[in-house]
């Protein structure tokens, strides 16, 4: 099925014959400019120059799939479409009046397409394949993909910025809550990411900085916030921690997360929620000045220091709380390390520096990835294995964006690999 958005394509690019174009009423159009792509109300060209007949005329164009789409979409009703001075359809079903007299010129395409473009394009948005292009990579220069990529990488990170600029304005201009929201939010990696997230919206971070200088207050205020501190344990450090945050919950009038939200099926033991609030609370309480610290970054190793931290003793024999486990120290590993660095810092970094114009923190937050490992997951494995480039976070986060925003969406038209493909000889 032909769409809209091949069409616009078509036209931008002009992928159809040229020679002898004819309007339906069988006159000659010379295009001198095809005009530039509008994404506002109105045409879908501006500042098109076509000689029509003889006679040059400068204005608009419109696409449509059928020449009847002009009446379905009510474009006689819009002024706007008053300046439409071709009309480019693919099929000519009926014909099109401006301000109900004026036959609007039509120029046909169906004709004038190779029938190996319709093939491919048909090929791409019909493919079972999750890649639907895959076939085709190793026809697409090398420079063509790297450019991409670090378009789509560009692309992420500001769509991230626009997410984190967003909670900013519903926490009411707090960069700190918002830096405590994006770390909670990563925290919860993949399989507990929503719950992670409700707790960085229902713990004030003003309120753990009341209570920086105690260890056991800040565990009680988070584990307390997730929920967790609602059973009838045995426990003597349960006990001191279920005490101490009813007395903050009164005084603050805190509501908790509900325990329920917590999923503790498939993960392995490092990654159980209570050992990845436990190393929550070591960063909170080892860098009382997170944010400034955060924002004065110098190199990996520096905020490796800042977030592999050592857990406090309860948690080294423990992975819930009252029943003991075989003694590890479970520290954060490499890979959570890396994952927290680019899902939370690289994006806090990129958005603050924009917001308060400091150009040194967007470079940070774009060169970080290219200093980080490339994500190996199945969708990124997936497109390594057909010759994406995979050197480093940049490629896997660009990779992301590219099956989230495009493979999946079937956007095979907006992706330039796409293009490339259905414009081939």
């Amino acid at each position: 099925m032909i769409s809209e958005k091949l069409l616009h394509y078509v036209w931008k690019n002009q992928w159809f014959t040229k020679e002898d174009l004819q309007t339906i009423h069988k006159k000659s159009v010379s295009i001198i400019n095809q005009g530039f792509p509008h994404q506002d109300a109105g045409p879908d060209f501006k500042q098109a120059i076509i000689k029509i007949g003889g006679v040059t005329w400068a204005g608009n164009v419109e696409i449509h799939i059928r020449s009847s789409d002009w009446y379905k979409h009510e474009h006689q009703n819009d002024m706007k479409y008053n300046s439409v001075i071709l009309h480019v359809v693919y099929e000519h079903d009926r014909e099109v009046f401006i301000e109900e007299k004026n036959p609007l010129p039509t120029l046909e395409l169906k004709s004038l397409l190779s029938s190996q473009l319709l093939l491919r394009y048909s090929q791409l948005v019909n493919a079972l394949h999750p890649l639907p292009c895959e076939a085709y990579i190793e026809k697409i220069t090398p420079l063509t993909i790297e450019a991409f990529l670090a378009r789509l990488f560009h692309d992420r990170m500001v769509k991230k910025q626009k997410s984190i600029f967003e909670i900013l304005h519903s926490f009411s201009e707090d960069w700190e809550q918002v830096l405590f929201y994006v770390l909670c939010q990563s925290f919860g990696f993949k399989t507990n990411a929503p719950a992670f997230e409700m707790l960085g919206k229902v713990l004030p971070f003003k309120i753990i900085k009341k209570h920086l200088d105690s260890h056991l207050q800040i565990s009680a205020l988070i584990f307390g916030q997730a929920g967790m501190l609602d059973d009838e344990l045995e426990d003597s450090y349960y006990q001191s921690l279920q005490n101490e945050y009813l007395y903050l919950k009164t005084k603050y009038r805190l509501i908790p997360v509900d325990v329920k939200n917590w999923n503790l099926l498939r993960l392995r033991p490092h990654n159980f929620p209570c050992i990845r609030l436990a190393q929550l609370v070591e960063i909170i309480f080892h860098h009382r000045d997170l944010f400034t610290k955060i924002t004065d970054f110098h190199n990996i190793s520096y905020f490796e220091n800042l977030f592999v931290n050592k857990i406090d003793e309860y948690w080294k024999t423990h992975y819930y709380f009252g029943k003991t486990s075989k003694a590890s120290d479970k520290i954060m590993g490499e890979k959570s390390f890396q994952l927290l660095l680019i899902n939370a810092l690289v994006p806090f970094l990129y958005s603050y520096g924009t917001f308060i114009g400091n150009e040194k923190l967007q470079v940070y937050g774009l060169r970080i990835p290219e200093l980080l490992p490339f994500e190996e997951n199945h969708i990124t494995s997936r497109y390594q294995q057909i010759g994406f480039c995979a050197k480093h976070a940049v490629n896997s986060q660009a990779l992301l964006e590219l099956h989230y925003e495009y493979c999946e969406k079937k956007r095979c038209i907006d992706c330039v690999i796409g293009q490339k493909v259905v414009s081939m000889e």
